[in-house]
C-alpha cells in the first residue's frame, strides 16, 4: 500500500514537472501573445496539480477550496489577458509580442 502511495506520488510529481516545463516553454520561445496566455494557463494546472496532489494523503478538502479559488482567479485573469489581446489586434493587426514595442510610454 505504501509503494503504491510512493509511486503514485512520484506520478504526480514528474507530470507537474512536465507540465511546468510545457508551460514555461510556451512563454519563454513563442512570441504569439495566445500561446503565452496558453504557457500561463498550463503552469496554474501543474500549480493546482501539485496542490491536490499534496494534499491528497490528509483527506481534508482544504486544498480543494483553494483550487477552486485559484481557477476562479485564473478564469478572471484569462478573460482580462484575452481582452487586452482583442484590443492589441484590432489596433496593430497582429498578437507578435514583439510588434507591440511601439506601445511603451
Amino acid at each position: 500500500m505504501v509503494n503504491n502511495a510512493l509511486h503514485n506520488g512520484l506520478a504526480y510529481t514528474y507530470t507537474v514537472f512536465a507540465m511546468l516545463f510545457i508551460g514555461f516553454y510556451c512563454i519563454f520561445t513563442r512570441r504569439s501573445m495566445i500561446r503565452l496566455l496558453i504557457g500561463i494557463e498550463i503552469i496554474s494546472k501543474a500549480i493546482c496539480l501539485f496542490i491536490i496532489s499534496g494534499s491528497y494523503p490528509q483527506g481534508t478538502a482544504v486544498a480543494q477550496v483553494l483550487v477552486i479559488t485559484v481557477i476562479v482567479i485564473e478564469v478572471c485573469v484569462m478573460a482580462v489577458g484575452l481582452g487586452l489581446v482583442i484590443n492589441a489586434y484590432r489596433r496593430s493587426k497582429s498578437i507578435d509580442v514583439r510588434d507591440f514595442s511601439n506601445l511603451k510610454g
